[in-house]
Order: C-alpha cells, then sequence, then structure tokens
C-alpha cells in the first residue's frame, strides 16, 4: 500500500514514518491555528497529524513517539476491519443487505412496490428506490412513535451522512442517514426513538436518556450496535454509489 507523506513545511525527514506506519494510506501533517496538537485516523486508513503554527520540529516528532501504540494499534485495527468488510463485500457481490437481511435483486419485489422495473439493476443504481423503501418505513414508524412518546416533529428527511445515524434540528425536523437500510428494524425504530426525544430535550443529560429508555428498553444494546455497524455500513453506501 502506497503512503503518500504530506507536510505545509516540506521536511522530507519525516518520511520515516512510512515505514514506522505500513498499513497508513497516507500521512498528513498540518500546522494550524490552534493550541495543542492532535491525532485523527480516518476510516480511509489516512493518518493526520495536527498541530499548532511554528509547531518545533523536535517536539513534533516527540508527540508521535508518545502516541505511536495508539496509532499503531488503531490503523491495524480499521485495517482488519476494512479487509472483513471487503471480504463481505465479494461473499455478497450480488445482493442488498436491507433492513437487516442480505437480499438478491430479484426478491426486491417484497420490498419495493415498483421493484418490477428493478430487476434487472446493479447494487450501483438501486440508491433511489432503497431511499423511497426507507423514507417509506421511517414515515409509517415516526407518527407512531411520535404520538406515543407525546411529540410532534416538522418533517423527515433522508440524508447521505456517514457520520451520525439521525439528527433533530433546533425547530424539530429530523433527518436521517441512508446507511439506515441497512440496518435492523429495531436498530431503526431505536433512532427514531432517540430524534424524536430531542424534541423534548435538545442536549444528551441523563433526564434525555431516561426518557429514550422509557420507550426503548434495549436502547444501549441498540446504540452499541449502532456503533459496530458503523464501520460497515459507509462502504455499502459507497457500493451503491460507484
Amino acid at each position: 500500500m502506497r503512503c503518500e507523506i504530506i507536510t505545509k513545511s516540506g521536511n522530507i525527514m519525516l518520511k520515516a514514518l512510512k515505514d514506522s506506519y505500513p498499513f497508513a494510506r497516507a500521512i498528513h501533517i498540518q500546522h494550524k491555528a490552534i493550541k495543542y496538537p492532535r491525532l485523527i485516523i480516518k476510516a480511509d486508513l489516512s493518518l493526520f497529524v495536527r498541530v499548532p503554527l511554528r509547531f518545533p520540529m523536535q517536539e513534533l516528532q516527540a508527540f508521535i513517539r508518545k502516541h505511536h501504540k495508539w496509532i499503531e494499534s488503531t490503523l491495524l485495527k480499521l485495517h482488519d476491519c476494512n479487509a472483513h468488510t471487503q471480504s463481505i463485500l465479494q461473499a455478497h457481490s450480488d445482493e442488498i443487505l436491507i433492513f437487516g437481511s442480505w437480499q438478491r435483486l430479484s426478491s426486491l419485489t417484497s420490498f419495493y412496490s415498483h421493484a418490477q422495473s428493478l430487476l434487472t439493476l446493479s447494487p450501483q443504481n438501486l440508491k433511489a428506490p432503497l431511499k423511497s423503501i426507507l423514507l417509506d418505513y421511517i414515515c409509517s414508524r415516526a407518527p407512531q412513535i411520535a404520538a406515543t412518546m407525546g411529540v410532534q416533529y416538522q418533517s423527515i428527511k433522508i440524508t447521505n451522512a456517514l457520520t451520525r445515524f439521525g439528527s433533530c434540528t433546533y425547530d424539530n425536523r429530523l433527518f436521517f442517514s441512508f446507511m439506515l437500510i441497512f440496518a435492523p428494524k429495531e436498530l431503526i425504530d431505536y433512532v427514531i426513538i432517540h430524534e424524536l426525544a430531542h424534541i423534548r430535550y435538545k442536549n444528551h443529560s441523563q433526564d434525555f436518556w431516561d426518557f429514550v429508555q422509557r420507550y426503548c428498553p434495549n436502547a444501549k444494546t441498540h446504540r452499541a450496535q449502532l456503533r459496530k455497524h458503523a464501520k460497515f455500513y459507509p462502504a455499502l453506501l459507497q457500493r451503491l454509489s460507484l
């Protein structure tokens, strides 16, 4: 795997990092208007080292050495996770994950009323109908759950968000990530409850979590499952966009 070293200071001595982190897709050294140095490792195995302006090179090297084990272990975990994801995608190359179940294209008639025209489609051009499937489900569940919780929302929209499964605006508009099409329905219901709870509590206070727990007793378990799936779902979404 090719590793690209990028630094605004152009200091070539940092190329030694390439040998230290063979799993890194790219290493970016960025000098920014910040107070403290920080490390960011993204899902594509890119390592970002962000340091204050005019940060001494010796301190930069010391900072990287100090966090060497964390960088190494995180890159390795992501590398293994990505490899596992690719093996799953290859095993299901002619299938789509819908509501937690792998479905062949020929079985989509059970999910989408106009699927007769979809039988010849590939995973790459199913994005629009799958969004309709997800929107139909959420729009059928949200009013029921909202009535039970005693809250009212303004609107529902499906987004392409990769870093969060849902959000609630200050004026109670609800947004849900398209990635939820891959999740089991009980996890989608949890996200709906979570966002509806933000209509009552615009924070993540204990009162908020108690409110969520009241309507979703398995909230902690579902939240943990979503965190686990969050490493896998973006790859599925990317396959639909190729």
